[in-house]
């Protein structure tokens, strides 16, 4: 949250071109996420004072990025099978976060991208379906997964790409001159060309940027290089986090597929084959990203967002039962659409319930699991400002073990906040501080010498200025 919060204030500053952190040294290519939460610190925070501190706005401005595409998915939905449609949609989104509520509840970047990949996936078959006013919602989704992670500079051109060479397909076979809808496009376009100003502003100042460090990432040892059991596991997990994966995986696309046969003939069947097409080829590209870009098929988290292929699944057959009994009944009472508010109140009453959407901001404890809570420290602003009075006016030099740097994004924080000076001693750090924290060698010359140290580690007789929860601040260079 930290060290989110520095590159936040320099959007709040419209300064930021790049995106989140990457612990393989490097930023993701865009600041999309960090400008929603920048936004929502300050109209939440900074004008409306609604709450308590400025990491609270900018939650509340994921929440609703993350609302708003769970809400493009329910949309969709309605627009291929109406009311009915839309309401198995928003059961199975309901049901999604029931299961995984944190990617609703944290701002975490691995869960952030779930709602968002899932909104692009079936905004993705909308479009394949034949329904190219969803479009806009494609391009907007996807070029936010763009800015969050440099995964999807695969994903999403590949799948876009698929799903324009379908919908060409029809032209190229009657050797036709394709019909632009210019009244769709357009808004894609524009979109396109407002996400592709940063990324393209980066690396003209700053040529290659962070795209040479991800060849120079892709070319390395670290990237992939796993053995086939290894991918296959990896894969399976986010289907199944158990043993007998093999079998739901099995199962569900065996239902799926059956259930989509035996539809009745129109648009949501259309959508639904677009659907399984679209699953397929994202788990095509997921599992050539596991072979060949994930350095650690152990951390399940850079994965988080397949997790929507289940989900797909599981929308199909919803989908797929809801038609076949409104297919079978009639009136404006009808069965099935008497379920499909069962369901959708069963989905959303499932997310409600659930505990980790109660996100508290109170003093938590290190120990609490993610989800749970910020540690707010309350000794940070006082002990910042003792670190201003020290340094009267000369940069506060800090230097630091590496297990302390969850405070020391804390210190810069709340340094920038209140005005005073303060920069790292060790360029190492830029890709997480930022460069703007970087001490240059006069500022280490003229400026005023800290040390950060883990909980338990202070040497023996060094005096202490003050005690955070995650690291000790003392005097002097370490």
């Amino acid at each position: 949250m930290g060290a989110y919060s520095i590159q936040i204030e320099q959007a709040r500053r419209f300064a930021l071109l790049v995106g989140n952190y990457s612990r393989e040294n490097f930023n993701h290519p865009g600041p999309a996420f960090l400008y929603v939460q920048a936004w929502g610190e300050d109209l939440f925070y900074a004008l409306l004072r609604v709450v308590p501190a400025a990491w609270n706005g900018e939650v509340i401005g994921l929440y609703l990025l993350s609302s708003f595409f769970a809400a493009c998915v329910v949309m969709v939905g309605v627009r291929w099978g109406g009311g009915r449609a839309g309401l198995a949609m928003l059961a199975v989104v309901g049901l999604f976060g029931a299961l995984h509520p944190s990617i609703f509840a944290s701002d975490w970047m691995p869960y952030e991208y779930v709602p968002a990949y899932l909104a692009f996936v079936v905004s993705a078959a909308s479009v394949a379906g034949g329904r190219s006013r969803d479009s806009w919602i494609a391009a907007l989704s996807g070029w936010f997964l763009i800015h969050g992670h440099a995964c999807f500079l695969l994903f999403v051109p590949l799948i876009s790409l698929a799903v324009v060479a379908l919908r060409l397909l029809p032209q190229v076979r009657a050797r036709t001159r394709p019909r632009v809808e210019w009244r769709v496009w357009v808004p894609a376009a524009v979109i396109s060309g407002l996400f592709a100003l940063p990324i393209v502003l980066e690396l003209a100042l700053y040529w290659p940027g962070n795209f040479g460090r991800y060849f120079d990432y892709s070319d390395s040892a670290q990237s992939g290089g796993h053995a086939v059991a290894q991918v296959v596991e990896y894969v399976l997990w986010f289907w199944w986090p158990h043993a007998g994966a093999w079998a739901v995986v099995a199962v569900l696309v065996l239902a799926a597929g059956g259930a989509v046969w035996r539809m009745p003939g129109g648009a949501v069947r259309r959508f639904c084959l677009a659907l399984l097409g679209v699953n397929a080829l994202s788990t095509v590209a997921f599992i050539a990203y596991t072979a060949t870009g994930i350095d650690e098929v152990n951390q399940y988290y850079i994965g988080y967002f397949y997790w929507s292929a289940p989900v797909l699944m599981v929308l199909v057959l919803v989908l797929a039962g809801i038609e076949w009994l409104g297919a079978r009944t009639t009136g404006p009472g009808a069965a099935a659409r008497r379920v499909a508010v069962v369901l959708a109140l069963a989905g959303c009453a499932a997310f409600a319930v659930a505990p980790l959407t109660r996100l508290s901001t109170e003093h938590a404890d290190p120990g609490n699991p993610v989800g749970t809570g910020p540690i707010a420290d309350p000794a940070l602003p006082v002990g910042v400002t003792r670190i201003g009075e020290l340094a009267a006016g000369r940069y506060a030099v800090i230097s630091f073990q590496h297990n302390a740097w969850p405070a020391i994004t804390g210190i810069l924080v709340q340094a920038e906040r209140l005005g005073i000076p303060a920069c790292v001693a060790d360029p190492w750090w830029a890709f997480m501080m930022t460069n703007e924290f970087i001490c240059t060698h006069k500022e280490i010359l003229d400026g005023l010498q800290f040390s950060v140290w883990a909980p338990g580690t202070v040497p023996r007789g060094m005096p202490v200025l003050f005690r955070l929860r995650r690291g000790v601040v003392t005097n002097g260079a370490s």
